[in-house]
């Protein structure tokens, strides 16, 4: 590039072969070798106080945008200053932070979630009725822009889409310009091995990465009537199931009562969960007066209300019924049950209160390291199983889509007691 190693110039690079469609960045530290892609930030800092009861974080600025870290989720790490009991231990656990921060931003490993811009997001119609043969003879960039945006012109989830927002953005800026500017057949399998190389922080994280590449360059290949291969013939990883573990059946009455106190909503969704069977984030957090029969005995969903898009029908216990009156007797239709107005809480919501709590439930000895909220729902589905060993029942009322989905949710059954080992034994 014509720079001496010494110099403390930041070189930034622009394709203007896609300005029309997404913006390619390189930033080049002179410090680096010229070939390495790097982004422009400031050194991550610390802001703190003595009150433990205000939130302390690492501050930096990362291609002029201010970023605020309060964990090492974004790294993959476990690491939680604001729990901490003092605050000499939060000082310590942020200088960790701040240091884990600095390491991922000069190895250029930082991953940030930042949503691409609606201008650079869409193609123009004509661009989006384009045939085979006229998509054929653009570039990569071009086709894969494309095909983000069919994909996310579908009725897809808003994590799938944001997955594929991901995928795409780190891709593309992955690719060299030669590889940008040609054809998308000439994609090599060990380019790909190259790319998804960066997500090996845990062989689950890689194969989630390998997937939702995999979706976009199939996407990619069917606007030109291409099969393309090179992320199936890519390097496969061995993924660790996660078991939401299931709770016994004494813990259930503490840890409700505890929730109770400590976070009412979060109570009503464990209770409703582990009762009804519907699902805490997508179903339960957009729950309406609306979607109970008049004597709130059921609860009934539309197809666009719940994840398999088909008409649900649930049974509402008494138990439940007695929690919920209440609340209900003072909603319209229309208004959520947590929030009591026509707009619910955010995605995460329940996530966030179950984590700022966890901690706490396991110094009580309430839940294990491995309970979450979806356990409540594994917790009824055993429940059922041993009731009735009724697979298809089973499957029926969780609304899966598939048996294989269901029979995971029966991998706590495998934990068994003594008494059950001892019921089970042959005998002679």
């Amino acid at each position: 590039m014509g720079l001496e190693p010494t110099t403390p110039r930041t070189t930034i690079w622009c394709s203007n072969q896609l300005s029309y469609t997404y913006r390619v960045f390189l930033v080049l530290k002179t410090s680096h070798a010229p070939n390495m892609r790097q982004k422009m930030y400031t050194e991550p800092k610390i802001v703190s106080t003595e009150d433990l009861s205000i939130r302390a974080y690492v501050t930096f600025y990362l291609n002029n945008k201010r970023v605020r870290e309060y964990n090492g989720k974004t790294l993959g790490l476990r690491l939680n200053p604001n729990r901490a009991v003092s605050a000499d231990e939060r000082n310590l656990l942020l200088k960790k932070l701040q240091f884990e921060l600095h390491k991922a931003l000069d190895a250029g490993t930082y991953k940030t979630e930042i949503s691409i811009p609606s201008s650079e997001r869409f193609l123009s119609i004509t661009q989006e009725h384009e045939t085979p043969s006229q998509i054929h003879h653009k570039s990569t960039a071009e086709v894969l822009l494309l095909a983000l945006n069919r994909k996310l012109n579908n009725d897809l989830s808003r994590k799938y889409k944001r997955n594929l927002r991901f995928i795409h953005r780190d891709f593309v800026a992955f690719l060299s310009e030669a590889e940008l500017n040609q054809p998308l057949n000439k994609l090599t399998t060990s380019r790909i091995d190259d790319f998804l190389s960066r997500f090996n922080s845990s062989g689950t994280y890689y194969m989630n990465k390998r997937r939702d590449l995999g979706v976009l360059l199939n996407a990619a290949g069917r606007m030109i009537d291409y099969d393309v291969l090179v992320v199936k013939n890519s390097e496969r990883r061995r993924t660790k199931a996660k078991l939401n573990k299931a709770y016994r059946k004494e813990q259930l009455k503490p840890l409700l009562t505890h929730l109770k106190k400590a976070s009412p909503n979060l109570y009503l969704c464990c209770l409703l969960t582990y009762s009804t069977w519907l699902r805490p984030h997508e179903e339960i957090r957009l729950l309406t007066l609306g979607d109970f029969s008049r004597s709130c005995s059921e609860i009934r969903l539309s197809g666009d209300a719940n994840k398999g898009g088909k008409v649900r029908t649930v049974f509402v216990p008494l138990y439940v019924r007695e929690e919920l009156n209440l609340t209900l007797k003072k909603l319209k239709p229309s208004e959520n049950i947590f929030t009591g107005h026509v707009h619910p809480f955010n995605e995460d919501y329940f996530k966030t209160q179950w984590g700022r709590l966890k901690d706490d439930l396991i110094k009580l000895a309430l839940i294990e390291q491995d309970q979450t909220i979806y356990s409540f729902r594994h917790t009824a589905a055993i429940e059922v199983y041993r009731k009735t060993k009724d697979v298809h029942l089973l499957q029926n009322l969780l609304a899966h889509s598939t048996l294989v989905v269901t029979l995971k949710y029966l991998r706590s059954l495998g934990e068994l007691s003594h008494q059950d080992r001892e019921t089970a034994a042959p005998t002679l």
